[in-house]
């Protein structure tokens, strides 16, 4: 098998994902086959244009395309196709599968289980809570998280995986050397780190609107199970949760509040038959991970002294609260409270959401 032949066949101008899967079937799977074709055969691919062939057939184009499939071997970036044993088995039993994948850092291998958790954006800051926290529990009791990092959910679940010291990766819709969104390059880092961040694309392509789609199913595609935490009438992690169901995906929902925008869409998945997140413990075991290797608050207080301890506690369903509720709630004078609350806040436990407003984030 010559890698070379795979690498050109990806990286032809107007020649997408649904051509090659034609071509590559016509030629039984063999990239070499197709360019050893003449015009005459190329055509009779369905979809294979006379500017197609052009371009297959020219051999000077040709020789451009190894020559930066040879530059790639001093990169960074690596890349695999449907016929290395280091491509995910879970993307190349999909139909639409992607015939290459560009990473930094590892690629998902292996046994492991691994799940997707995504959501919107413009998030809650309960939302972006229960994100990090389930990025925080999925990745300690031992599964990889898989995610698309974008701002909100997305970069939530990334950060809790990571503070867990586990294993996440994220999908881009462009290149894989290329951050986005910018506001992520810290996690972009994190997760090269402590993962990988994946593309079909090549380095250097920009992430454009369209292209989140064809993201979308991979990160299904990598997962044994979406998370949906929260996801308007009309976002794409909507799309995340109908390609999981195409390729035959356990699909979960973080249930929200009645009315709220945000929630619209994750609740009405809930209603169409999607399994609902009430707790993590038996998330895990609906998952079949290891709830004893999750990390409970008790694990977290035990490193924490009694007025931390005492305010955590209060802090503990990820609503936000009042200082006034937390000082009749704990009884605690006013001074002890901020004290505790600033401990809380440095080791990255808590967060201020507005003014003398605190919400727990792990």
């Amino acid at each position: 098998m010559n890698r070379k032949y795979w690498f050109w066949i990806n990286n032809i101008p107007g020649i997408g994902n649904i051509k090659i899967r034609r071509l590559l079937k016509a030629f039984d799977d063999i990239p070499d086959k197709i360019a050893a074709a003449d015009r005459k055969k190329l055509m009779t691919v369905e979809g294979i244009t006379e500017r197609d062939a052009d371009k297959i057939l020219d051999c000077n184009f040709r020789a451009d395309i190894f020559k930066r499939f040879d530059e790639y071997n001093v990169k960074r970036t690596r890349f695999v196709f449907p016929v290395d044993k280091e491509y995910p088995d879970r993307l190349r039993e999909l139909y639409d599968r992607p015939n290459i994948i560009y990473y930094n850092g590892k690629i998902p291998g292996g046994e492991k289980k691994r799940v997707a958790v995504v959501g919107s954006r413009n998030c809650s800051e309960y939302g972006r809570s229960v994100a990090m926290e389930l990025g925080r529990v999925l990745a300690t009791s031992g599964a990889d998280v898989i995610s698309g990092l974008a701002l909100g959910i997305d970069a939530a679940a990334h950060r809790g995986a990571v503070l867990a010291g586990g294993n996440t990766y994220a999908v881009l819709a462009g290149g894989v050397d290329l951050c986005y969104p910018r506001q992520n390059f810290n996690i972009y880092m994190d997760i090269i780190e402590n993962g990988g961040v994946l593309s079909e694309f090549p380095e250097g392509t920009a992430t454009k609107p369209g292209m989140f789609p064809l993201r979308n199913r991979i990160i299904s595609g990598l997962s044994d199970a979406v998370i949906v935490v929260e996801a308007g009438e009309h976002s794409g992690s909507l799309i995340t949760a109908a390609q999981a169901l195409d390729q035959n995906r356990q699909v979960y929902a973080v249930p929200g509040r009645i009315g709220t925008a945000d929630s619209l869409g994750s609740n009405r998945l809930i209603a169409q038959g999607a399994q609902i997140v009430t707790s993590f413990d038996e998330l895990l075991k609906d998952l079949d991970l290891d709830c004893n290797k999750s990390p409970e608050s008790k694990k977290i207080n035990f490193l924490l002294a009694s007025d931390e301890k005492m305010l955590y506690s209060q802090l503990l369903d990820f609503s936000p609260k009042s200082i006034e509720s937390l000082i009749k709630d704990s009884k605690l004078p006013q001074g002890r409270i901020f004290q505790a609350l600033l401990s809380l806040e440095l080791k990255g436990l808590i967060r201020e959401i507005s003014k003398n407003f605190y919400i727990r984030i792990m």
